[in-house]
């Protein structure tokens, strides 16, 4: 990318039991993106030219799911489904995006078990993305670390591998063979990434602070490290 780009995320999540297996999950995220005035003229191999420095400020796309509890125990069975309503915005000027501009429908399955003082989870699923952009596996692993169920320390891996069968081509022009939108790479078609952190919460009584910190390499994601912090209450 021939300038710096900035994604910044705040959003409010929610998770409600409706019952005693069935739980309702919530996500609405906004994101302020942004791409710099300063232009880099040490690598010109990819983009030739380069696009309006901007900035862009709205919602990100909206996540509505279920959850459903299949075994309860020491080891756990869930499946879930989630529904993204594309609610995101998209400068043409700039390329920039606040989220991908298209519906997915998220089927999963997670399983955790409990040995000792630790913990892991594995949640598998399918994205089906409508819009022409590509369908897409996603993973996510952690292993975590509790002496007194109240301070956490956890692994990290999660990963997406696009399919590959959408025809949408990022916007490509004549001037931009390879796309426009990888000029920012902010939810192209075809992204991919294989991303890894560690986490750290910490609950007091009710209140549950977590902080963050994740790196990762992929196709055509960000070459930087993302840092979370978090607040969360229990009711």
């Amino acid at each position: 990318m021939r300038r710096p780009v900035t994604d910044f995320t705040s959003q409010l999540y929610l998770d409600f039991g409706l019952t005693d297996r069935l739980t309702m999950t919530a996500n609405l995220p906004f994101k302020y993106v942004s791409t710099g005035d300063r232009i880099s003229s040490s690598d010109t191999t990819y983009f030739q030219d380069t696009i309006q420095s901007g900035n862009l400020f709205g919602l990100s796309n909206v996540m509505l799911g279920l959850k459903y509890n299949i075994i309860k125990g020491k080891d756990v069975l869930s499946a879930g489904l989630n529904f993204e309503v594309n609610t995101s915005k998209y400068d043409s000027l700039s390329t920039l995006r606040t989220g991908p501009s298209t519906f997915v429908i998220h089927p999963y399955l997670s399983i955790g078990s409990s040995i000792a003082k630790f913990y892991i989870q594995i949640d598998a699923g399918y994205r089906i993305r409508l819009k022409n952009y590509s369908d897409e596996l996603d993973f996510n692993f952690e292993l975590g670390y509790s002496w007194n169920q109240k301070t956490y320390f956890i692994a990290n891996v999660a990963g997406r591998s696009s399919i590959g069968e959408g025809n949408k081509d990022n916007n490509v022009t004549v001037d931009h063979p390879n796309g426009r939108d990888l000029h920012t790479s902010l939810y192209p078609n075809n992204q991919q990434f294989l991303g890894y952190g560690l986490k750290f919460i910490q609950k007091i009584k009710k209140i549950h602070i977590n902080a963050a910190v994740y790196s990762g390499f992929g196709n055509m994601v960000a070459a930087a490290p993302s840092y979370n912090l978090g607040v969360a209450y229990e009711w």
